[in-house]
């Protein structure tokens, strides 16, 4: 285990060093470190203008580069970084915590999700959401989406072990980056109110208010700069979004469509919700996979690189069907799996290599197909008995 232990390290220490010294990404975490810099080191404001011009000086081919546009207690995982002076230790030494936070995802996925199938191991999981392209773009630009989801993760096994408090803990820091957590943790902390588990809610209201007066103490009026950065990022920088996509293919029309579709989607999930909210732990399951799907159906600009989430509700789906149906649910696990993690490969190395925002084709689709799959086995999942573990 010693020799497997240090040839793992080796395996990503030293592609990270190599990688951070021959290409310029990083545009993510370089907001993050001038964030803390500026405002720890200088005592400015970290949502200055002054910022984001020196982020898109720094990356000026980044297409989706932006200034600091997230809760100011965000930056609380990334301040022991910010006091590296030198900008590509520190990327690298980021690199590797994510790449560490994403194979412990992987490792605690099994748990919070009831993964109980042999094809998908922890060491399966763990490859998959390190080798996928969504999670290799995240992980170059240092976005800490991956500390987020791996938070999430961490909070629903404690959910699944009776860890109350570090349930709550979890979901508090899982919302260092909003846009793909504010949702399934409002779902779960819910789940939990109706079902005597008041106290994961509880340390989650607790800690998410400490986070938001630690920030306070740096800068008082945070929020509200916090919401015009917001504001600034969706109007002026034009995220990618469900009403962005199909207004690019149809752009007479294509935003009020989207805008339509989005509403549809955020209607079925909250009827999801409602209907589900009294109902057992895999009505929990299974609400909070579809709830990780349809985040990035309902207009909140989120799609793009951090479609490596979809790896949860895939990993879920594809060991109910292997349980519902054996044989033939194990090939359709492994046909999920090569889609998931060939094609962008494919479309962005051989067809499509020059696109300024690659496989956004695939973004709506690869969204799609888990919603498909969990409600094919929604009445299996939720309406009969799965032995438990």
């Amino acid at each position: 285990m010693l020799m497997l232990g240090i040839g793992i390290a080796i395996a990503l220490i030293v592609p990270n060093i190599l990688f951070t010294i021959n290409t310029e990404y990083g545009s993510s975490f370089y907001s993050y470190w001038m964030t803390g810099r500026v405002l720890f080191a200088q005592g400015q404001n970290p949502y200055a203008d002054e910022l984001f011009e020196q982020v898109s000086l720094r990356y000026p081919e980044d297409h989706n580069v932006s200034g600091f546009s997230l809760p100011l207690f965000a930056i609380l995982p990334v301040l022991p970084f910010t006091f590296i002076s030198n900008f590509r230790v520190a990327l690298t030494l980021w690199r590797l915590l994510l790449e560490a936070a994403l194979i412990f995802t992987a490792i605690r996925l099994l748990r919070g999700f009831r993964i109980q199938n042999k094809l998908t191991p922890a060491y399966v999981c763990a490859a998959l959401l390190l080798l996928n392209y969504y999670a290799f773009t995240a992980l170059r630009d240092g976005d800490l989406s991956v500390l987020a989801i791996a938070f999430f993760v961490v909070g629903m096994a404690a959910v699944r072990d009776g860890e109350s408090e570090l349930a709550g803990i979890m979901f508090a820091f899982a919302l260092v980056k909003p846009s793909i957590t504010v949702l399934p943790v409002a779902w779960v902390c819910l789940w939990c109110l109706f079902h005597q588990r008041g106290t994961i809610t509880a340390w989650f209201g607790m800690v998410l208010a400490l986070l938001v007066l630690i920030a306070m103490l740096f800068q008082t009026n945070w929020f509200i700069l916090y919401l015009r950065s917001m504001v600034y990022y969706v109007k002026y920088l034009n995220p990618i979004n469900l009403a962005k996509l199909i207004e690019n293919w149809q752009p007479e029309l294509g935003a009020r469509i989207g805008w339509a579709v989005s509403g549809f989607f955020m209607l079925v999930l909250l009827a999801e919700w409602v209907i589900n909210l009294r109902k057992d732990v895999d009505a929990l399951e299974w609400v909070t996979a579809l709830t990780l799907c349809i985040n990035f159906l309902v207009g909140i600009p989120n799609i793009g690189k951090h479609l490596y989430i979809l790896w949860i509700p895939a990993f879920y789906a594809a060991d109910k069907m292997q349980l519902r149906w054996e044989n033939r649910g194990r090939i359709y696990g492994i046909v999920l799996a090569a889609v998931l993690l060939f094609l962008p490969w494919i479309l962005q190395l051989t067809v499509f290599p020059d696109w300024t925002d690659p496989v956004n084709n695939l973004n709506i689709l690869l969204s799609l197909i888990p919603v498909f799959l969990l409600y094919w086995n929604r009445w299996w999942i939720i309406d009969t008995f799965i032995e438990q573990y």
